[in-house]
């Protein structure tokens, strides 16, 4: 085994940071969070990215509202990346990182999951209400829009505390 394959299966096994922004004026913020320009990617990158990713790496995202279209969505993606062993950073809801080492507590999945389930009951409600396709189409987006805001209103910063906090 030569020294170069040494050194690659050494960066193979190492964590890494990957940022997703949604506008390029938000890339300064993952930047502040240790992810290097190379591995920051627009949003429309996810997929590609995540295929990428392996146990240990961590996802950094300025806030929730750039990373997910609602509720709903961002606790699905919380989910995937959890079981994936990602670690989860966020910039401005810090208290919704986690990782392998420090998971979410019951307290804040189930916050989460009470906002999705709420937001998805509406969602479906507007859906097989008599509404035109383009107010429903509108409503859901509006929906999940506010169900978002309201879990980035309880994580910002000062949310839900921690143990020891």
């Amino acid at each position: 085994m030569t020294g170069t394959d040494g050194e690659s299966r050494k960066n193979r096994n190492t964590s890494q940071k990957f940022g997703i922004i949604s506008r390029p004026e938000e890339a300064h913020i993952v930047r502040k969070m240790g992810v290097t320009g190379g591995r920051i990617v627009g949003i429309q990158g996810l997929n590609p990215l995540l295929a990428h990713m392996s146990a240990g790496d961590a996802l950094c995202i300025p806030t929730v509202s750039s990373f997910a279209s609602g509720a709903y969505d961002l606790f699905c993606k919380m989910q995937y990346l959890s079981g994936r062993g990602i670690e989860f950073q966020s910039g401005n809801e810090r208290y919704l990182n986690f990782s392998s080492v420090r998971p979410l507590s019951a307290v804040e999945v189930e916050t989460l999951k009470f906002f999705a389930s709420r937001e998805a009951e509406f969602s479906r409600w507007v859906q097989c209400s008599k509404l035109p396709d383009v107010a429903k189409a509108s409503l859901v987006k509006r929906i999940q829009a506010e169900y978002l805001a309201n879990v980035v209103a309880v994580f910002y910063n000062s949310g839900i505390k921690k143990r020891g906090n």
